[in-house]
């Protein structure tokens, strides 16, 4: 794989990431309305893979309480 090859995929799997965290806070801002902040945004911004993927999967169940202390 070349230099391009390689910074292309890195590119691409950046940009996934970024659409799965947009994607994960627009679906929390309607459900939490003001209680999202956005500290709280910004927390979610910066999480590891494994939190935004439990985020993800547990969108509809997750609490705003539960939500806070995942981001902790």
């Amino acid at each position: 794989m070349t230099i391009a090859e390689k910074l292309r995929k890195e590119g691409k799997l950046e940009g996934e990431r970024e659409g799965k965290l947009e994607f994960a806070i627009r679906i929390l801002s309607k459900r939490f309305g003001n209680q999202l902040t956005e500290e709280i945004k910004d927390k979610i911004r910066k999480a590891d893979e494994k939190t935004i993927d439990y985020i993800g999967d547990n969108l509809l169940e997750i609490t705003i309480e539960e939500l806070k202390e995942l981001l902790k």
